[in-house]
């Protein structure tokens, strides 16, 4: 080989070594420009993910309260007509019942006050004063 063939050869080689270090370099730069936005690209989708995931849940709890509503509106328009019906509807309630109720609604305000019952209300009646019993008055049939 020639000397001079050997210098273009290594010119070449030269070149290309360089044009090739400067295509890495530039793939490296792009690629360090482009991870923060691919990093909130990610984040983004995590956060949708997990929106996504919050509105199936808070779907599942909705549909399960609109079932248990649905049944509760069942039996009650089962049992009010029977209610409405029955013999002793309009017979005052029995002052030992009346006592009973009232404790048992006692247990339940002091084990949870936020419950619908459960006024922190001065106006509204509580303790004794929320289930009365009627004075007796006779029986059913005495009217």
């Amino acid at each position: 080989m020639s000397p001079r063939l050997i210098l273009i050869l290594t010119a070449m080689l030269a070149v290309l070594g360089v044009a090739g270090g400067l295509y890495l370099k530039g793939r490296h730069d792009a690629a360090a420009r482009e991870r923060p936005k691919t990093e909130a690209a990610l984040a983004k989708a995590a956060v949708a993910g997990l929106e996504t995931q919050g509105a199936q849940q808070s779907a599942q709890r909705v549909e399960v309260v609109v079932r248990q509503r649905d049944a509760a509106n069942g039996v009650v328009a089962r049992l009010m007509p029977e209610a409405l019906k029955s013999e002793d509807a309009n017979v005052p309630l029995d002052p030992a019942r009346a006592a009973r109720l009232r404790d048992a609604d006692d247990g339940l305000c002091g084990a949870r006050p936020d419950l619908g019952g459960c006024t922190q209300n001065s106006n509204a009646p509580s303790g004794a004063g929320a289930v009365r019993a009627l004075p007796p008055t006779g029986s059913a049939d005495d009217r």
